[in-house]
């Protein structure tokens, strides 16, 4: 007992597997419902699924060689944006969806339309073509009339109405006497384009494939031709775009420094027709110098100049922010620059991000979802080197800074050194130190223009459609037998799922294991199922009729249950661990688990070894003992215990030798008072010396404390439990009534162990 006190909130820390094994097995009409509850909505499904088609195109980068993954990149995002998806939504028309009339054969809109398109603000709804065979045709919106018109006209030229711009196919209105469609919303037509669009870049990111799924192979082949169309033209702008603003802005700084150039080699030559002098060889060395230092400065200038217009554009107020998604290519344009030519550090930085790059366009090509843990892991290393390049090109801008006074510091010197010359040839210098710079300058730009139209050639003719998509009628949703089978497994599992959950929920006492593992206490007896014939919901009167069935120990048949409680018997009288009793007291936690056909049958068994039993009501609300061995209910306990009768009066000899029985007696209101009185303890110690064993049947413990109180009084109390039938957390609550009480709780009886028995042994009644 101490044991289950010091662990009564704790189970064993092992797994027993096994227990949810034979669970599944035993809920196997459970584990079947669920799963049918699964595979039955999942089969209609597939029914009513439609069929759907795949379209593929691909795109040839023709003359891009080691394409850059930020370009890869910025074309992907343009394939797949919203404002891509709504043109070509647009364009296609893919907002109408033609019904299907029942009675009619299906029909498709290629055989409605010759073309449809629409604004990127259509009137959704329904609408509908009548064609009279006067050869007019009325359009509805809903119930209203849009308008009625000619058949021919909307065969032969388009029409626009509530955003929508359709031509129909010739005889059309022959084929049926109307034609219903509806326009669907458009917001919702371009996330469903976008949702079935796929795009993939090889390795090298010179070629593309354009997949979309569709359930009209027609629509699905030509809206891939669209986007395929429409991303050639859109890359080409996109490509264009990178050195159309650079190369505006160079060929401005062309034309300036060209226009500077100009006029410092005029005034050059005013001065020498005017001024003819010279310098010695070490003045013209002070002026090699300072023209040296000078074109530096500039350069280092226009390194900072580009290093800054990089920057700036990851300035959160700056107008020109780029968002991260777009500007990953500032990167790589960052680590390009001529400022770092020679750095190490951003050499490595920048193998290091496109070594990265082709990995994560490798784990792209495998379709991994953004969250797999290897694309997490290869976009943190990619920001990782980002950060990197930020920190390196804020380093490097700070550098330049350093080498631009240091020049300027370089240049105030050796001016120094020459300002002691006279006017004219300070002038001339000047003039041939600011020919010197103007000329370096106009070299640089001179060479970065003709990189940028280099760049624009080629950027105009790279993009060709190598495999346009043609409509292919074999659809690719899917075998649906196999896709019946995925789900008929997959609820199969929720079923074994949901089988596990109830057995975790069910807290009822089932097996031996079940009492050692959650109770903690000695196990003194399993007793199996009883099948009782025609007992069920007989009142305890009739009961009487039955006593041989229910007692089932009384003929000494070597039966499995009465061998259990012979066992049961030795189990209480030779347990080592037990001790030697002569008073116990049998309780349960609540009605019906059969205490009272319990206590009676163990009575036998010791009667039966020749040892002079006495079995008492304890029950003193609801005893039916009386009934069990057909001996009148009064006098009996109670009687005795008011002083009514005498001892003697209230001892029936029953039919089975050696065995006694008390009754319950009269109901009284105090049952609890008189269990608990002295007389109640001298009339204990009084039958304990005048029988071998005394078996006190007390009532549920749900019901009342009659048999806490009356475990203080006894050698040992059983608590009783039926598999199948009592809560584990009930138990344990009520044997935490005896905790500090001196009270020898010996063990657990478990009765009707292996399946749930139609059998009352006794009724209760407003307890």
């Amino acid at each position: 007992m101490e044991d289950f006190f010091n662990n009564q909130m704790q189970e064993e820390d092992s797994v027993d597997y096994g227990r949810y094994i034979r669970a599944i097995f035993k809920r196997w009409w459970l584990v079947g419902l669920s799963a049918l509850l699964v595979l039955v909505p999942w089969i209609l499904h597939l029914k009513g699924q439609a069929p759907v088609y795949l379209a593929q195109a691909g795109v040839n980068f023709e003359r891009v060689a080691g394409v850059p993954q930020s370009l890869i990149q910025s074309r992907k995002l343009l394939l797949t944006s919203r404002s891509f998806a709504e043109e070509v939504t647009a364009e296609l028309g893919l907002t109408m969806e033609v019904d299907q009339e029942e009675g009619w054969p299906d029909l498709p809109r290629q055989d409605v339309f010759q073309s449809f398109s629409t604004t990127s603000s259509p009137v959704p709804g329904q609408y509908e073509l009548r064609f009279y065979p006067t050869g007019f045709c009325a359009f509805y919106h809903e119930s209203t009339l849009l308008d009625s018109i000619v058949a021919d006209r909307c065969i032969d030229e388009s029409v626009s109405y509530n955003g929508m711009n359709f031509r129909l196919m010739p005889e059309i209105g022959s084929r049926r006497p109307y034609v219903r469609f509806k326009v669907n919303d458009f917001r919702s037509a371009v996330d469903g384009l976008r949702a079935r669009e796929e795009v993939k870049f090889n390795r090298e990111g010179n070629v593309m494939s354009i997949a979309l799924r569709d359930a009209d192979p027609i629509i699905g082949a030509k809206t891939v031709n669209m986007l395929a169309d429409i991303f050639i033209q859109k890359s080409i702008d996109m490509s264009q775009e990178r050195t159309k603003d650079r190369l505006s802005y160079l060929e401005r700084q062309l034309r300036m420094a060209n226009d500077d150039l100009v006029r410092i080699d005029q005034q050059l030559k005013r001065f020498n027709n005017v001024h003819l002098m010279g310098l010695d060889e070490e003045k013209k060395k002070t002026v090699t110098r300072l023209q040296a230092l000078e074109a530096d400065t500039a350069m280092i200038g226009l390194h900072k100049r580009d290093l800054n217009q990089l920057l700036n554009k990851f300035d959160y107020t700056d107008p020109g922010f780029v968002a991260e998604d777009l500007g990953h290519h500032i990167y790589r344009q960052m680590a390009s620059l001529e400022a770092f030519q020679g750095d190490q550090a951003m050499d490595l930085a920048r193998r290091r991000l496109d070594d990265y790059d082709k990995e994560k366009e490798a784990l792209e090509a495998l379709n991994l979802p953004p969250r797999n843990p290897k694309m997490v892991e290869i976009s943190e290393k990619i920001s990782q080197v980002e950060s990197d390049i930020f920190t390196l090109a804020k380093s490097k801008l700070l550098t330049l800074d350093d080498q631009l006074n240091r020049r300027t510091a370089q240049i105030s010197t050796e001016l120094q050194r020459l300002s002691k010359l006279p006017a004219e040839q300070m002038a001339l210098l000047t003039l041939q130190r600011q020919q010197k710079v103007k000329e370096d300058l106009h070299s640089v730009y001179l060479r970065q223009v003709q990189e940028a139209q280099v760049g624009t050639e080629l950027a105009a003719e790279n993009v060709t459609m190598y495999d346009r998509a043609v409509p292919i009628f074999e659809p690719v949703s899917g075998d649906k037998k196999q896709k019946a089978l995925l789900g008929a497994i997959a609820g199969l599992f929720l079923g074994v799922i949901v089988g596990v959950i109830a057995e975790v929920a069910d807290k009822r006492l089932k097996t031996r294991d079940d009492v050692k593992r959650f109770l903690r206490l000695p196990l003194l007896g399993v007793i199996p199922k009883v099948k009782f014939d025609d007992t069920y919901g007989l009142a305890d009167s009739e009961k009487a009729k039955s006593i041989s069935s229910q007692i089932v120990t009384h003929d000494y048949s070597p039966t499995p249950v009465g061998e259990a409680y012979r066992s049961l018997r030795t189990s209480l009288l030779f347990n080592k661990s037990i001790g030697e009793i002569k008073t116990l007291a049998i309780g349960s936690v609540m009605p019906g688990e059969g205490k009272s056909f319990t206590a009676a049958n163990l009575a036998i068994t010791l009667a039966q070894q020749k040892s002079r039993t006495l079995l008492i009501d304890a029950d003193l609300r609801r005893g039916v003992l009386h009934n069990s061995f057909n001996c009148p209910k009064k006098p009996g306990l109670t009687n005795y215990l008011t002083g009514v009768v005498p001892i003697e009066n209230v001892l029936n000899e029953t039919y089975i030798p050696n065995l006694t029985l008390i009754t319950c007696g009269s109901l009284l209101p105090n049952p609890s008072e008189l269990l608990g009185s002295d007389r109640m303890s001298r009339f204990i110690e009084s039958v304990s010396q005048r029988f071998d064993f005394v078996i006190f049947d007390t009532p549920p413990l749900m019901a009342a404390t009659d048999a806490i109180i009356l475990s203080t009084l006894v050698d040992g109390f059983a608590m009783l439990v039926r598999s199948g039938m009592t809560n584990r957390d009930d138990v344990k609550r009520k044997l935490e009534l005896f905790h500090n009480l001196q009270a020898n709780v010996l063990g657990v009886i478990l009765n009707c162990a292996g399946v749930d028995v139609a059998h009352e042994g006794y009724s209760y009644y407003r307890y």
